[in-house]
């Protein structure tokens, strides 16, 4: 099973050691465990399991759907952080 996440926006949540990435389903469904990548070889990379997924309030007051990621190493939020995120994709696999 697979499916494919549209990157809207990112949230960190530093004391939590997490990293949010804000977005929409294009494809599938995601589920907590699924690793994501992102798509496209340029501008950063990114391989790591789902932690969980919520839904965030948007700008307009809809909801959307948000994926977590946990971190420990303040050194690999600073490569995620680097990445341009706005309309990326990622992919999501078991």
């Amino acid at each position: 099973m697979a499916a494919k996440f549209e990157v809207h926006r990112v949230v960190t949540r530093e004391e939590k050691g997490l990293f949010i990435l804000v977005g929409a389903m294009v494809e599938g469904m995601v589920q907590v465990g699924m690793n994501a990548t992102l798509e496209g070889g340029e501008g950063g990379s990114f391989d790591a399991p789902v932690h969980s997924v919520e839904f965030v309030e948007g700008t307009g007051g809809e909801t959307e759907p948000a994926l977590t990621f946990h971190y420990r190493d303040p050194a690999k939020l600073g490569r995620w952080q680097a990445v341009a995120w706005e309309g990326r994709a990622l992919r999501l696999e078991y």
